[in-house]
């Protein structure tokens, strides 16, 4: 049987719509967006809020191509299991393992950026031997609450989806009627660089909305299920974004030298108390995409030893919650080691290159699946496909030619490390393997 047509029946399908939804808002709305205002007004000045609407409109395209090729699976993978059926599964390993780095690498970021904001409000967290703990507490209830259940899991990331965006979206709406127009008004257009460089930093703080792809397996009637999420949390997030943006350009005399814009313009708004506020908000933020980013991690390592591109071992399933509680263990403390020792660092570095790769690859999939015949139909189709999806691969080539070559090497190291155990995976194992084209 292909693997195209192969039910996922050892994980638990417990996720709807709404909380996929709300699991890819919880993944795209990080602590990112407390900073984004002040770096974006400093490269293009007021023209940032047409910045936030235009790359958001070009996430949207990528996003429609990831929604029609979403649509026609309800397997465990994602971009991994479009590019091994599309491809071969030496390609499909490669997306798979980058997509991992760049899911830890983030759990990492975040775990220390949930540290630097918590230090607004428990000074005694900037030790060393608190942050480790903080660090360890976290990891261990994501763990243990990956490995409950995903039911649980999704639960907890509609909560912390709630909880970060209610008082954002508050922010947003408070905050217009204290705009002031002339603030607002546009000047002479910025360089072009600027312009490129606004909209690559804009477009980094769009992305999740590939995780629900790889949750697929666990999602009711994911082939419908997948599209709405993406699109839905896509669009609350380009709205939110362009509000925030909005409100601090309005009511912000210097926000290109604000440090914290957010809680500047609140207090602003609201009085000196709002700065708590923010950090609370940015805590949530940094918790909430700590654990949205490690459970698609944990997938994709299950889904890439379910397909025996890495070892089988890493496809065990426990026998009570019906979670790959092996691949839960290996991604926390991978997470947990890259964030204590800080050599996140080195990862973080690659995880925006790899995340882009994986999107071009992913997009070229479209105009191959469309011509198959073997394969579920789409219960979502883009419009003029084939050419939205070329283009939104030729964008994100353009997005890479903008990464510097050491960079680059940084990522090819990545790809051949994995490249070398998938290949030792394939050498010893005598498993059958299950046909994927």
């Amino acid at each position: 049987m292909s693997l195209a047509h192969q039910p996922e029946e050892r994980l638990i399908r417990g996720i709807g719509p709404w909380a996929l939804t709300a699991f890819a808002l919880n993944l795209t709305v990080g602590a990112g967006i407390l900073g984004l205002p002040a770096r974006l007004q400093v490269l293009v000045g007021n023209y940032s809020i047409a910045v936030i609407v235009a790359c958001g409109l070009l996430i949207m395209l990528i996003a429609l191509c990831f929604a029609e090729i979403g649509s026609r699976f309800d397997r465990t993978g994602g971009p991994q299991l479009y590019a091994s059926m599309a491809f071969g599964q030496g390609v499909g390993f490669a997306a798979g393992w980058l997509l991992w780095l760049s899911r830890i690498g983030t759990c990492a970021a975040v775990s220390n950026l949930l540290i630097d904001y918590g230090t607004v409000l428990v000074p005694q967290l900037a030790q060393s031997v608190a942050r480790a703990g903080t660090i360890s507490v976290l990891v261990l209830a994501y763990t243990w609450i990956n490995i409950r259940g995903i039911r649980q899991t999704a639960a907890v990331s509609t909560a912390f989806t709630l909880a970060k965006l209610v008082p954002l979206v508050a922010f947003a709406i408070v905050g217009m009627f204290f705009i002031e127009p002339q603030r607002i008004q546009l000047g002479p257009l910025p360089p072009v660089t600027n312009l490129s460089t606004a909209v690559l930093l804009a477009s980094f703080a769009y992305f999740g909305f590939d995780g629900p792809t790889v949750l697929a397996g666990e999602v009711r009637d994911a082939p419908r299920s997948v599209p709405f999420a993406i699109v839905l949390s896509v669009c609350i997030v380009m709205l939110l974004y362009s509000l925030i943006q909005m409100v601090c350009v309005g009511t912000l005399p210097n926000l290109a030298a604000s440090e914290r814009p957010l809680a500047d313009a609140a207090t602003v708004l609201v009085g000196p108390w709002a700065s708590v506020a923010v950090a609370l908000t940015a805590v949530m933020a940094c918790a909430g995409v700590f654990g949205a980013s490690m459970t698609p991690g944990t997938r994709l390592l299950f889904a890439m030893a379910d397909q025996r591109q890495l070892p089988v071992g890493l496809a065990h399933v426990h026998s009570r919650f019906r979670t790959p509680v092996v691949a839960i263990l290996v991604t926390a403390v991978a997470a947990w080691i890259l964030a204590v020792s800080g050599s996140f660092i080195y990862l973080v570095k690659v995880t925006l290159i790899a995340r882009v790769s994986v999107y071009a690859i992913t997009c070229l999939t479209l105009p191959i699946f469309r011509r198959r015949s073997d394969l579920a139909a789409a219960a979502f189709k883009v419009p003029a496909g084939p050419l939205v999806a070329y283009g939104c691969a030729v964008l994100c080539v353009l997005g890479l030619a903008n990464s510097s070559m050491h960079e680059m090497l940084d990522v090819g190291l990545a790809v051949s490390i994995g490249l070398t155990l998938f290949g030792l995976t394939r050498f010893t194992s005598r498993a059958p393997v299950a046909r994927i084209s």
